[in-house]
């Protein structure tokens, strides 16, 4: 193998890997919007259990 095809390898590999990260940051912005998504649920059903404990200590 001479050294343009190793040098054209590697541009191809870096290319590859480029691409490759550009579609894991999208999967990540993906996976932060289902996060926060979870996070506002458990913050609603941590206060409806709030209320109701305080509605049961009052009776």
């Amino acid at each position: 193998m001479g050294a343009t095809d190793k040098f054209f390898g590697a541009i191809k590999e870096v290319m590859i890997l480029a691409n490759e990260v550009k579609r894991l940051a999208g999967d990540v912005k993906d996976m932060e919007q289902n996060l926060r998504d979870v996070d506002r649920r458990v913050v609603r059903l941590e206060t409806m259990v709030e209320i109701a404990q305080k509605k049961i200590s009052k009776d």
